[in-house]
């Protein structure tokens, strides 16, 4: 399946996150980098040492041992000394799209007839009449935050939400961020349109409109470090979140990067950091469900992957020798989704792969635009029948698409059996019981696409 130039249209938004890969420069100017040790007992004296040195540390996460620090390339040089320093690398940054979703309000008393993808997983409704879930379980949002004064959010948005965003943002950039962990509002829209998938009960409904959500704030305006996404993870499982969503990813290189003469370290202490944050989420008795990603990329094929990654390094003269990984997707323990149009088929958009896809859920598609072109798509009512309606930041909705719309969707699926079912702590119970009984009749055969079938909420709630 080959790659598609998406096209935006109104209403219409993109996420898109990918990893920035650059080399140390021979120029003693300071750069952010992130530093991996090799045992988090190490953290607080490995800390002191940074600052007696007199280097910035700009962010941390003790749990796992992660640090980021601002030096120049001399000061890294002497903090890789340090015999606890297993690795250590230019920061991998989380990019998204800058499109903003332009939102339509609605005033209808309900806004179901224009949701077939709640009527498809929920058959029709069905669902919520067997169980519709409590504020005993919660799924932790890690994304862009949220509205928190959204009425068809804001009865089951929980007491606890966080901004991990930092003072003044991305590299500094972003002068508006206060560093404030209270601070949770939605600059972009595409948080609050996931939770809208989630638990949104009153003009639309999301899968489970009764249960508890977390708003963990990772993305300001501008772009992310992936420490950041990394430190979220941490944070929700240490406040006893059921069920993390990351409806993002980034493609990140285990190999070396070379450019101009200079290479890059063997593996990027992100990748470690996010093997260590799933599985101490995992410990911690959380669920981790992330988007299988929207490139259309068969992501078991090394080849299509290298030739799809080489092409975005390109750009900054950049080449590679390894493998590249859908990060945090293609880590073991994570349910992996992706996602289906109104044929019940593959997006065409949808990242899939043999042994990578988990589940899939419907995230939108594009087949119609395909078909008719984009004026009749959008006059003749053909962009409601295949994309997603949700709310926005505005307190109003709008329609998008991407696997980081499916995923909500098997959280949400899993936070409604997590709770009726008693697997409170007990997350690989509640994913056994999702892949045995909340499958689609007939959609188990394809594990390509779908992995184990695509999600039939019904059922799941009905064993």
């Amino acid at each position: 399946m080959g790659n598609i130039r998406r096209i935006l249209a109104i209403s219409v938004v993109f996420f898109c996150l990918v990893g920035q890969y650059d080399l140390v420069s021979a120029e003693e100017s300071s750069n952010y980098y992130t530093i991996m040790l090799k045992n988090e007992k190490d953290f607080t004296s490995f800390r002191e040492e940074t600052q007696q040195f007199g280097i910035d540390v700009v962010y941390e996460i003790e749990e796992i041992g992660l640090i980021q620090v601002k030096a120049t390339p001399k000061e890294l040089a002497l903090l890789e000394r340090n015999p606890e320093v297993e690795k250590a690398n230019l920061s991998i940054r989380a990019v998204k799209e800058e499109t903003l979703p332009e939102a339509t309000s609605l005033p209808l008393p309900s806004l179901w007839h224009l949701q077939w993808d709640m009527q498809d997983v929920t058959e029709n409704g069905k669902s919520y009449n067997v169980y519709s879930g409590s504020k005993d379980v919660t799924v932790g949002i890690i994304d862009s935050g949220i509205t928190p004064s959204h009425n068809d959010l804001k009865e089951n948005l929980v007491p606890g939400s966080k901004n991990l965003v930092p003072v003044n943002g991305f590299r500094g950039e972003e002068p508006n961020e206060t560093g404030d962990i209270t601070a949770i509002q939605d600059l972009t829209g595409h948080g609050t349109h996931v939770a809208g998938q989630i638990a949104a009960n009153g003009y639309m409904k999301g899968v489970a409109p009764e249960i508890g959500i977390k708003s963990y704030r990772v993305f300001g305006s501008q772009s992310a470090d992936s420490i950041w996404i990394i430190k979220a993870i941490i944070e929700a499982a240490n406040d006893d979140v059921d069920v993390i969503n990351l409806s993002l990813g980034s493609y990140l290189i285990k190999g070396k990067t070379f450019s101009n003469g200079e290479s890059s370290k063997e593996e990027l202490a992100e990748i470690k950091a996010y093997q260590k944050a799933v599985k101490y989420a995992q410990k911690k008795g959380s669920v981790v469900v992330a988007a299988a990603g929207n490139d259309s990329l068969d992501v078991k094929d090394k080849e299509e992957m290298s030739e799809f990654i080489q092409e975005k390094l390109d750009e900054d003269g950049v080449t590679f020798k390894g493998k590249g990984f859908d990060i945090p997707a293609a880590l073991p323990g994570v349910v992996t989704v992706s996602s289906t149009g109104p044929s019940d088929e593959l997006s065409v958009f949808s990242n899939y792969g043999k042994g990578f896809v988990d589940i899939a859920a419907p995230g939108g598609d594009y087949r119609y635009l395909q078909e008719f072109g984009g004026e009749k798509w959008v006059s003749e009512g053909w962009m409601q029948k295949e994309q997603i309606l949700s709310t926005a930041p505005n307190g109003a909705y709008f329609y998008s698409s991407g696997t980081s719309i499916a995923t909500p969707k098997v959280a949400g699926a899993l936070a409604l059996i997590i709770d009726k079912y008693d697997y409170e702590d007990k997350p690989n119970k509640s994913i056994h019981h999702l892949y045995k009984y909340g499958i689609e009749e007939g959609s188990r055969h394809n594990k390509e696409e779908l992995g184990n079938g695509e999600l039939d909420l019904l059922e799941a709630l009905s064993h």
